[in-house]
């Protein structure tokens, strides 16, 4: 049985683009053979929160500007401003909010999805949902994509209860090891020890891949 090709791909559930680049790597998983090793990330508002020192209202505008017009190129389902947003934060001023009541709960359900084997599939499922429809969060929205997975929502959460420490953990080493691939930004795909930073690198993958006989 031939081996199958390996592509780590870093993933944050606030990134923008984290979100653009998805359907193209389900459809790589599904259409070829390589296996997605799928690594969540906490955002880095929560990693390194002193990224946004003295970025503002400006800041975040344009970022949006350019997400906008590069979802609408790729057909992909966009209703902004979200709501809620999964980091607490002030776009005016940058500044991260102590208080997260989203982005935890989120991370943990996606690494535990992960663990079972559903980490790109489910991401790609909820960041849709995080990108396109408001109050995402509701338990309504989260029984209908865990309900494709056949998974209860009660079941899950109290799994995660019981192994939060082991989900952080992993998470954690997934951070390190994405610093140790070379970079701290997502979507970041690593290819024989190679990195691809950013949605818009995509075909720079393939066709690295391509040029290797990988695909």
């Amino acid at each position: 049985m031939e081996e199958l090709k390996m592509i780590d791909l870093y993933f944050s559930y606030r990134s923008p683009y984290s979100y653009l680049i998805l359907p193209r790597m389900l459809k790589l998983k599904n259409e070829s053979n390589i296996n997605i090793n799928f690594k969540l990330v906490y955002p880095i508002a929560i990693r390194m929160p002193e990224w946004f020192d003295k970025k503002n209202i400006f800041f975040f505008m344009s970022m949006m500007s350019d997400f906008k017009k590069k979802a609408q190129l790729l057909e992909m389902p966009l209703n902004t401003p979200l709501k809620p947003d999964p980091i607490k934060q002030n776009i005016f001023t940058g500044k991260i909010s102590k208080d997260q009541p989203y982005i935890f709960d989120i991370c943990h359900m996606g690494q535990e999805m992960s663990n079972r084997g559903f980490g790109l599939e489910f991401a790609y499922k909820l960041s849709t949902k995080i990108w396109s429809v408001k109050n995402w969060n509701t338990d309504e929205h989260l029984v209908e994509i865990l309900s494709e997975f056949k998974i209860e929502l009660n079941e899950i959460r109290e799994s995660i209860k019981n192994n939060e420490g082991a989900l952080i953990k992993q998470i954690k080493q997934n951070q390190d090891d994405q610093l140790g691939a070379g970079h701290h930004g997502v979507p970041l795909c690593v290819y024989k020890d190679e990195y691809f930073f950013g949605q818009d690198k995509f075909d720079d993958l393939i066709n690295r891949m391509k040029s290797n006989g990988d695909i």
